[in-house]
């Protein structure tokens, strides 16, 4: 069974055209589409929730913050375990 699951991006710019520059947590980029995002443009430095290459939600620094705490945590109980 396929997964497919969204991810973390941070805001590089807006292009005033639908699109934003975002990095991942690995700081690869990419240019997602906005289609699918509620309010106004998002800022350089938003968290968003990309999936499938759109943004579909924002996500508040200290939230972000927790998670990728939480995500690194997991990331190094997993290195643990495979040692």
């Amino acid at each position: 069974m396929p997964v497919c699951l969204s991810s973390l991006h941070r805001v590089v710019s807006y292009d005033g055209e639908g699109h934003a520059a975002v990095v991942d947590l690995e700081g690869r980029p990419a240019r997602v589409a906005l289609l699918a995002l509620d309010g106004p443009p998002p800022r350089p430095g938003e968290w968003l929730v990309v999936h499938c290459g759109y943004a579909i939600d924002r996500v508040a620094d200290e939230t972000a913050r927790r998670a990728l705490a939480e995500l690194d945590g997991a990331q190094d109980r997993q290195e643990e375990v495979g040692s």
